[in-house]
């Protein structure tokens, strides 16, 4: 059952947050030096590294979970948990990608959002279809089970 609306869903998920790792969500402007700031170790210049550890770490999760989940067909209530989790780690990566602004701000600089900042609110709304289908087709099955 791999070809299912909910793993092209997941699928969408996985391939976003492999997108996410090399566009860059932020771009640093210091007295005329830009810097993009992205998820990839050697992307961002000096200080800015240790920031992006932990979105880093989440998105790398989101992928794992994302494609491992498309697999788990079979326990439909495990992956609608799984699903959820998605939901709640892109949500957390979000909300650090724009918590980082605090954390970077020096005298004089200045931080404007890029396209992968807004990658995450899709991949929310990917894994919320994916969580709603997984979840219809276990009322599905549960509503077949009471018939026989």
């Amino acid at each position: 059952m791999i070809q299912r609306k909910q793993t092209l869903f997941l699928l969408a998920v996985a391939i976003i947050a492999i997108i996410l790792f090399f566009v860059p969500f932020q771009k640093l402007t210091i007295q005329d030096s830009v810097w993009p700031i992205c998820l990839m170790p050697g992307c961002s210049q000096g200080h800015l590294t240790s920031n992006i550890y932990f979105p880093m770490i989440l998105n790398t999760l989101v992928l794992i979970i994302s494609v491992a989940t498309i697999f788990l067909y079979k326990k439909r209530v495990y992956q609608f948990k799984l699903a959820n989790l998605l939901v709640l780690f892109n949500v957390m990566i979000l909300g650090l990608f724009f918590l980082l602004d605090f954390a970077i701000m020096e005298q004089g600089s200045l931080l404007s959002y890029q396209v992968g900042a807004f990658l995450p609110v899709i991949s929310i709304i990917f894994s919320y279809f994916a969580s709603h289908f997984i979840k219809r087709d276990e009322q599905m099955v549960r509503s077949a089970d009471r018939i026989r």
